[in-house]
């Protein structure tokens, strides 16, 4: 079987107060045209179709338009789950529906997660939901964080999945290889929890032929070839202009797995600039722009006069102040690091007191800090 495993497209991203949406509109229609080309058995979107809960009107238009082409025009079952960014519950409208035209939907976390058998082989969709939810939803009080909702959704997934079969898990998450985390994240993705672990190990997707996953925006693998993320379908923050955004082409049977990875042009690069302004100033662009500039002094009215030459600008910082600034953090960091924790209180205190410490304060702090450390 072969897969184009996507993820994270977002459709309706602002990105900077610039709506990326006739990029997303190029780029998806290339990718049309690139699936008229290749076999392909079946489209993964693995979570974040959209950028926000309630999406716009041209955001949900073009994800109509696009899911419907590939369907219908180019005959290719797609799969899609949400993810932290969706809504579920609209996602998922006419889902019944429309996975009688192979486009299967799933917005909401089940107590049976969904399986959809494609030529053969089983897909199993899991879309992204709170752990609280997952709680609540299968009544399990051993949830307690988002690996333990993953941990309990796949052993009820493995008690019915036949091994001899090829399965794959679509999945939305943080996942990472505990022993060796290598992963990449960038300033769009949007954290999953708050207040405790937002991580899932590797450990969990073991037994499956082939993990697609989405949320984090830079292709790349976890632990094995097997279990990965597609990345974004186009750069969707400043720390992302280094990406070279693709999708991947999956061809799977029984214990193997070749990942080939598609290139698509979008209609503008996001990049970042570097150099003094009188020299920027002498060329120009359409792409999308973040600009570090190496002048010493402020320009006046830096943003606009770039914007003559360059219509998409979405940012400018002053790379020597801000190295400047970041070397004396350090050294202060430094100085920091070298003092007791006696002298570091003693310096807070001065500065929110306007006084020193006196020699009674000093012994009282002293006795504390030892009482701490002997646990007492």
């Amino acid at each position: 079987m072969r897969l184009l495993h996507t993820a994270d497209w977002h459709i309706g991203k602002i990105v900077n107060e610039m709506s990326m949406l006739e990029d997303q509109e190029y780029f998806l229609d290339q990718l049309i045209e690139k699936l008229k080309t290749v076999e392909v058995d079946a489209l993964i979107m693995a979570g974040d179709l959209y950028d926000r809960a309630m999406p716009s009107k041209g955001a949900v238009a073009l994800a109509n338009k696009v899911l419907t082409r590939i369907v219908q025009e180019v005959k290719v079952p797609v799969l899609v789950i949400a993810g932290n960014h969706d809504s579920n519950e609209r996602v998922e409208y006419g889902a019944d529906l429309l996975a009688t035209s192979q486009l299967y939907i799933e917005g909401t976390v089940k107590e049976v997660t969904r399986k959809a058998t494609i030529k053969g082989v089983n897909f199993y969709l899991l879309p992204f939901a709170d752990y609280a939810y997952i709680r609540e939803l299968l009544q399990d009080e051993t949830i307690k964080s988002l690996e333990d909702a993953a941990r309990v959704q796949i052993e009820m997934i493995k008690k019915e999945m036949d091994p001899a079969e090829i399965n794959v898990l679509i999945a939305h998450g943080y996942v990472i290889n505990l022993s060796n985390d290598t992963s990449e994240t960038t300033e769009s993705e949007r954290p999953l929890s708050i207040g405790t672990a937002e991580y899932v190990s590797v450990e969990l997707f073991e037994d499956f032929d082939y993990v697609a996953l989405g949320h984090l925006h830079k292709a790349q693998k976890v632990k094995h070839d097997r279990i990965r993320y597609s990345g974004s379908i186009l750069k969707y923050s400043k720390s992302e202009a280094v990406h070279k955004k693709q999708v991947s082409l999956v061809t799977l049977e029984k214990n193997h797995v070749a990942i080939e990875p598609i290139y698509i042009e979008p209609k503008r690069d996001m990049r970042v600039i570097k150099g003094l302004f009188d020299t920027i100033m002498g060329q120009q662009s359409d792409d999308y722009v973040f600009f570090e500039l190496l002048d010493e002094n402020f320009v006046m009215d830096a943003m606009n006069q770039l914007r003559r030459r360059y219509p998409n600008a979405m940012g400018l910082e002053y790379a020597a102040k801000k190295e400047r600034a970041e070397s004396i953090s350090a050294i202060h960091q430094a100085q920091l690091e070298k003092l007791s924790v006696q002298d570091i209180f003693a310096d807070f205190y001065a500065y929110y007191k306007e006084k020193e410490l006196t020699v009674e304060r000093k012994d009282i702090i002293d006795t504390m800090l030892h009482q701490m450390e002997r646990g007492e």
